[in-house]
């Protein structure tokens, strides 16, 4: 397990179980004795095959539901933030202004806070305030769906942000700009959690990874030390970043030196590398 020493403990799940349909012919048990930590700062991606448990997972990390056993503990000022896989489920105002800001008029936040944190999260998600703040969620597509969710999490500014399936309905500029805003919350010592099946964003944004099987943690260390084998990530229904995989196809052809997840420059050298090599063995 990666070290939270040296950063403030913010939630702590000890032998959590979780079933669905308990006693009944459908029963599932989704989580299986799981044990973890979550430390400020910390950047995690969830990873695992569909049905291994990471939804499940993130709704016990944001109180939507609690173990049938074991234990979820939250620092007292640490209520997490969560964006659902599908936003649609849980936009339910009648403007973009009111659903970014539902949330801190509840926490009773004055009039004039709660307007300014809201333009500043649209701002941050790339939805200029003066063109969506009065529009309905409803008539946005997908991707103004998710930046409105997003954007509600990110006015909320809280320790802990949740994220499940992000990237699902952005575009390539989307999917940047949300590189850059979790950027942000890692330097303001904000801890994330990415579940997703999108290898190659989880690479770029996230430090450590929680790999869940059949509800039980397989994996939970440095991203490096999992991406650098291969078999082990098949073997759980993980793809590995584009980048890893392009790094053993040149290690296979000679190349050395190349990291687990090497950059695009440090690619580009090596392949230079090997042509040179062949171009003077003719």
């Amino acid at each position: 397990m990666s070290a939270t020493a040296a950063s403030r403990t913010l939630l702590e799940a000890n032998d959590v179980h979780v079933w669905y349909q308990r006693g009944l012919p459908g029963e599932r048990h989704a989580l299986r004795g799981v044990t973890l930590q979550i430390g400020s700062g910390d950047r995690v991606g969830l990873l695992g095959a569909s049905g291994a448990g990471k939804s499940t997972l993130l709704h016990l990390f944001a109180q939507l539901r609690s173990p049938n056993s074991g234990r979820v503990r939250v620092s007292d000022d640490t209520l997490p933030s969560l964006v659902f896989q599908f936003p649609e489920r849980q936009l339910f105002a009648e403007s973009v202004r009111d659903e970014v800001g539902y949330g801190l008029r509840q926490a009773g936040l004055a009039a004039a806070e709660v307007e300014s944190r809201v333009y500043a999260a649209l701002g941050d998600v790339g939805l200029p305030p003066e063109l969506f703040a009065a529009r309905t969620p409803f008539h946005l597509s997908a991707g103004e769906r998710r930046r409105v969710a997003l954007a509600g999490a990110l006015a909320q500014r809280r320790r802990l942000v949740l994220l499940d399936e992000p990237t699902l309905g952005l575009d390539r500029e989307g999917a940047a700009r949300l590189v850059e805003i979790l950027e942000r919350l890692h330097a303001g010592r904000v801890a994330y959690w990415v579940a997703s099946h999108d290898a190659d964003f989880v690479a770029s944004t996230c430090s450590r990874l929680v790999v869940l099987q059949s509800g039980v943690v397989v994996f939970d260390g440095e991203a490096d030390d999992f991406w650098r084998q291969p078999e082990r990530a098949a073997s759980y229904g993980v793809r590995r970043p584009r980048e890893s995989v392009l790094a053993d196809r040149l290690r296979a052809c000679g190349a050395e030196g190349l990291p687990s997840r090497p950059s695009a420059e440090q690619l580009a050298e090596a392949l230079l590398v090997l042509w040179h090599r062949r171009s003077t063995e003719r």
